[in-house]
């Protein structure tokens, strides 16, 4: 039988040279165990803190995402137990928060239509419907360094394709306002994303010892 993992018989032994190792009653642990142990994320989606105690970062990448955007697989403890958790460089972060949905939606209450287009916009904003949701698109956008992702409701993306019954930019204010608050601009709705936050949440895992695990 598979022994449970927890804060009570996990432990990170340093060997010489500062390796250190994760095991289990005294077992260090596989990568296999390690493949077992729930994936979570380890960032508050609203806020992008760090929600658990971090134990370390691994150098292994169990979906074969070595290639991918960049960033770091750590282990950390939630509630007395063990999770593992992927977490990506602040760039290729893809953040998903709902003011980063209402900021598209303002710049696009403000007048953006894709013939503008975005390339020359510093935030690098793409707007885009989905194939999943006829009410819903998608954006992704880098603010101050960290590229967040959100939702963007049709009546918007009929605004940003131009299309002939689009409405007018007091109406779609009228509902990016109704939602984010009678005074919201695209400055203001700016600043509720937390990207300062996910800097120092990246900074933190970054510099997080590196654990050895047995193959």
């Amino acid at each position: 039988m598979t022994k449970q993992l927890t804060v009570h018989n996990a432990t990170i032994t340093t060997a010489a040279v500062e390796v250190k190792t994760l095991t289990i009653s005294g077992k260090q642990v596989t990568l296999a165990v390690f493949r077992q142990l729930q994936e979570e994320t380890i960032l508050n989606p609203v806020n992008a803190t760090l929600t658990g105690e971090l134990w370390g970062r691994v150098n292994y990448h169990p979906d074969k995402c070595a290639d991918a955007a960049t960033h770091v697989h750590v282990v950390w403890q939630k509630d007395g137990e063990l999770r593992r958790a992927h977490v990506r460089a602040p760039e290729e972060a893809a953040h998903k928060h709902l003011h980063a949905g209402l900021y598209a939606e303002a710049v696009i209450a403000d007048g953006l239509i894709r013939s503008h287009l975005a390339a020359r916009r510093p935030d690098r904003l793409q707007v885009a419907g989905s194939p999943a949701s006829q009410d819903l698109g998608f954006t992704r956008f880098i603010h101050r360094g960290v590229q967040f992702h959100g939702p963007v409701r049709k009546e918007f993306l009929a605004a940003y394709g131009d299309h002939p019954d689009r409405l007018g930019g007091e109406e779609l204010w009228g509902r990016v306002r109704h939602v984010a608050g009678p005074d919201a601009t695209v400055e203001s709705i700016a600043e509720r994303l937390p990207a300062l936050a996910y800097h120092q949440s990246w900074r933190q895992l970054a510099e997080l010892p590196q654990l050895f695990i047995a193959v």
